[in-house]
């Protein structure tokens, strides 16, 4: 990817990391007695509101099983921001168990805030520089091309191969688009950091060099990994629902 690489959909994932924090003075120290406190109270909102949902749903309400599913979250959010935010902002977080709670001291959300808003301008800045291109280079596309590859938040659900033809078939149900596989004629794969298959296409960029078209993808997979595509072919593809 020449544009929505990796390293700028994670920009996109940090864009909006201090939407729900809120300033509290004892956050600026560790205490594992506010700490507890917290989660309680968090947990307690949690169950709470889904106890609401099971009201309307008539689904049984497991208290168990919603309080390992917080418990869950909470982990995994913690691991989460400790990759995504600067070492610089990490030290001044007292403790991070607190601040996944969206709970910070006002110098931490100021920080944040910064850094969310520069994210924000890298991310756009690349999204209007793609455009850009696009808009050119779509002079020297096929109607085709312009009007069919729409596939974000399509699911692979199967890969055909030979050494002439490529299909990649999707669930386009979540998507925008009726068209259900995409064919590549005398291909030629580029790039593949993974399997396709039960991945979710999030964003792709498409070229032509020397009469051949070229599209590259990025996907995620069901283990929320991101994956890279890219692919060359003379010939493509596109068969709609209504030809099935």
């Amino acid at each position: 990817m020449n544009y929505f690489t990796k390293e700028w959909y994670e920009l996109c994932q940090n864009t909006s990391g201090n939407l729900h924090l809120e300033e509290d003075e004892q956050a600026e120290s560790f205490s594992e007695e506010y700490f507890q406190q917290l989660y309680n109270q968090k947990l307690t909102e949690f169950l709470g509101s889904w106890k609401e949902i099971t009201r309307i749903t008539h689904d049984p309400f497991d208290s168990e099983k919603l309080s390992r599913q917080f418990e869950e979250g909470f982990i995994y959010n913690q691991e989460h921001i400790k990759k995504i935010l600067p070492t610089e902002i990490l030290k001044m977080i007292a403790d991070i168990r607190v601040y996944v709670l969206d709970k910070a001291s006002r110098q931490v959300i100021n920080d944040v805030t910064i850094f969310c808003k520069n994210n924000k301008k890298l991310v756009n800045r690349t999204i209007t520089e793609y455009n850009n291109y696009y808009k050119k280079a779509l002079k020297s596309f096929d109607k085709d091309m312009v009007e069919n590859i729409h596939f974000h938040d399509c699911r692979v659900i199967d890969i055909k191969q030979t050494e002439q033809s490529l299909s990649i078939l999707f669930d386009n149900s979540g998507g925008f688009t009726d068209i259900y596989e995409i064919q590549f004629e005398n291909y030629k794969i580029i790039k593949q950091d993974a399997l396709l298959q039960n991945a979710w296409w999030i964003y792709d960029e498409i070229y032509k060099t020397n009469g051949k078209y070229e599209l590259q993808v990025l996907l995620q997979n069901k283990d929320m990994n991101l994956v890279e595509f890219s692919v060359s072919a003379e010939h493509i593809y596109f068969k709609k629902n209504q030809e099935r």
